[in-house]
């Protein structure tokens, strides 16, 4: 599994943290424009402005609710296979709040040849056709590298970017 995690300090109450990443238009403001609203089970979509001929559409579903605690949505763009997951969480601290931000992306496991020999000792019995070649593992489910411009961009300084220098000016306007 691919994992970013942050944790960034605003010197503001939980609450006015979770406003400004709960609320559609704060979002807006400070992420993308969107249809958010915080209720599990909500499907919403970023709008994400790309290069021109790539659909910046992000569709997202809310998996988790705990106002003002935490928050997670699947996150998927047209360019991925399958979601990821990213989850906010707000610890209060002295003096304010830290945010915590996890972004998961999902990766294939494998099972090794020989996990399979165990599992059923006659599995070769069953081929009509013997090979010379042994395949070593077997993938299950899919490798996903970061193959899409939207989360790539997100991945490589684009979340670091929004939560240290756009969201601290949402925060001082609201």
């Amino acid at each position: 599994m691919i994992r970013l995690n942050m944790e960034v300090f605003y010197a503001y109450p939980p609450q006015r943290v979770w406003q400004v990443i709960t609320n559609s238009q704060a979002l807006a403001a400070w992420l993308m424009e969107n249809d958010f609203q915080p209720r599990v089970g909500h499907k919403f979509r970023f709008q994400h402005s790309t290069l021109p001929g790539i659909d910046g559409s992000i569709d997202c579903e809310v998996i988790e609710l705990d106002e003002p605690k935490r928050l997670s949505y699947t996150w998927q763009d047209k360019l991925m296979h399958q979601p990821s997951i990213v989850t906010w969480t707000l610890t209060p601290v002295d003096g304010g709040t830290r945010l915590q931000l996890k972004h998961q992306i999902l990766q294939h496991e494998t099972i090794k040849l020989e996990q399979l020999q165990h599992s059923g000792e006659t599995w070769q019995n069953q081929f009509t056709h013997k090979s010379n070649t042994v395949t070593q593992t077997i993938p299950v489910g899919r490798y996903e590298p970061l193959n899409s411009i939207i989360l790539d961009s997100f991945f490589h300084n684009g979340w670091n970017y929004k939560l240290n220098k756009i969201l601290p000016q949402i925060l001082k306007k609201s």
